[in-house]
Parts: structure tokens; C-alpha cells; sequence
């Protein structure tokens, strides 16, 4: 990775995006709900049950500027984002979740709780894993 994309990625300028897409929610309290799916590639957490273990290497997904998936967004109308993974608290999520909340879109968080709480969310999915503590923030 080139060292400018390496600051961008810690700036939470440019995100590893496995894959993108508006579909309905098909579980949990928001179920049947109009969503904007935003699968953020990297997890170290290896869970050997995970449904989604080509999301775990970051290197295999392209490096997005948040500023392009941000109008990948606006064009669908769509008036809630949930940020997925791998882990999506890899990376910072601030920038990510303010362009959204600024566009008077909630965001939703998908998360083990492994890593710091980065970004504004309006719901939070913890899903805790026996091979990482959970961080005590989510409690």
C-alpha cells in the first residue's frame, strides 16, 4: 500500500470496500427496512463459523474514498446505511458516519466490540466473540 493511501486509511478518508449494495433488512429490530449495506473489508478477529470469511484480508478490496461511497449513497435515496463487516471498527469510521448523519441518514454498526468506538451511530449491533473481550465501552 502506498504510504499516502496508509494515511488516508487512518484518516478514514478511503475505506477497503468488500462490497456495496441496497437491499432490505432481513434481521434483527429493523428488519424488513429499506438499507444501504456497507461490508468493510478486514477482521482479525477469525471467527471459524464467520459467513463471511473473504471479507477478513483488507488487501483483497479496493481502497474507496468515503466522499465516492458517500454519493453511491445519496443517489439511492435510501435513509439508513448499516456498516458491516469483517470488522468495520478496524478503521476509523468519524468521517464515514458525520457525511452521513449530515445527510440526515442513520447509520447502523455491526461490530464484535474488539476494537474502540470511532464515528456516530444510531444503532449498534454487538455481536461478542469468545476469542476477542468484548470492550467494555459497549457494555
Amino acid at each position: 500500500m502506498k504510504n499516502d493511501n496508509n494515511i488516508d486509511l487512518k484518516n478514514g478518508i478511503v475505506l477497503p470496500v468488500m462490497e456495496s449494495f441496497l437491499t432490505i433488512q432481513g434481521e434483527g429490530y429493523f428488519s424488513g427496512k429499506t438499507s444501504y449495506f456497507l461490508r468493510i473489508g478486514g477482521c482479525d478477529v477469525g471467527c471459524h463459523w464467520c459467513d463471511v470469511k473473504e471479507s477478513w484480508n483488507p488487501n483483497l478490496h479496493p481502497l474507496i474514498k468515503v466522499d465516492t461511497i458517500i454519493s453511491s449513497i445519496l443517489e439511492t435515496n435510501v435513509k439508513t446505511v448499516v456498516v458491516t463487516g469483517g470488522e468495520p471498527l478496524m478503521w476509523n469510521m468519524e468521517y464515514l458516519t458525520s457525511q452521513l448523519v449530515k445527510n440526515n441518514i442513520q447509520v447502523h454498526l455491526e461490530t464484535s466490540g474488539a476494537y474502540p468506538l470511532s464515528g456516530t451511530f444510531n444503532w449498534i449491533c454487538l455481536s461478542p466473540k469468545k476469542n476477542n473481550e468484548t470492550i467494555e465501552q459497549y457494555l
